[in-house]
């Protein structure tokens, strides 16, 4: 199905019961895994100049610090930022312990990841799943107990300064010091607070804190 295959994890444990999945879909010599970002994009910049590219990588979010290197990409969003840059067309499945709606938002509309699975019991089933929905098709998968919807629209125009103001909010901020802080006009902040409460549909600030919370914005 797959020619060739990259996992980038720093747990080997994760590694070969994943790499023992894949090889019902891709060729067991061509599967290769690594455990640092740097490392990733290396082989992916080598397999492009080879003429022999990688047609999917699933790569883990967080990556145990290593004193004894140093790396220039250290978490999974920055790795496949970068490979994106290298190699547009790779299909991408991130597989991790998070399970913040607003971060799978952004790997899967933002970084364009094709599939999310959660580490869970139901990790390997549901890797069988999402290898059969990407391949050849757009379509995404995503793991279904996890919150993330692309239809939750009250997520669709929060941006990352809309996250900072919820943030201060919640440490006690008023909209003064948010806008100091951020360097806005007053104005600007009330206005993005109030479009919050109404997208949310908080009847106050700390309501609209308690459903960010909820909703893993912050």
């Amino acid at each position: 199905m797959f020619r060739k295959i990259l996992i980038a994890e720093d747990f080997d444990t994760v590694n070969l019961g994943v790499k023992q999945l894949l090889e019902e879909f891709a060729p067991k010599e061509n599967i290769q895994h690594v455990q640092y970002c740097d490392d990733a994009l290396l082989k992916v910049k080598r397999a492009l100049f080879d003429k022999e590219p990688f047609d999917l990588l699933i790569s883990d979010l967080s990556f145990v610090e290593n004193t004894f290197r140093e790396n220039k990409l250290n978490s999974g969003e920055e790795l496949i930022a970068a490979i994106r840059k290298e190699q547009p067309d790779i299909k991408v499945i991130v597989y991790s312990v998070e399970t913040k709606p607003y971060v799978i938002k952004y790997l899967l509309e933002e970084l364009d990841c094709n599939a999310y699975i959660s580490k869970s019991r139901e990790s390997m089933r549901e890797f069988r799943q999402a290898i059969k929905v990407i391949f050849g098709s757009d379509e995404k998968f995503v793991s279904p107990e996890l919150k993330y919807s692309k239809a939750e629209t009250e997520l669709d125009e929060i941006d990352e300064l809309d996250i900072k103001i919820i943030a201060a909010l919640s440490k006690g901020a008023d909209q003064n010091e948010i806008a100091d802080d951020l360097n806005y006009s007053r104005s600007s902040i009330e206005k993005r607070i109030n479009r919050l409460k109404t997208s949310l549909k908080a009847k106050n600030n700390p309501h609209l804190v308690a459903i960010s919370k909820d909703l893993g914005l912050i």
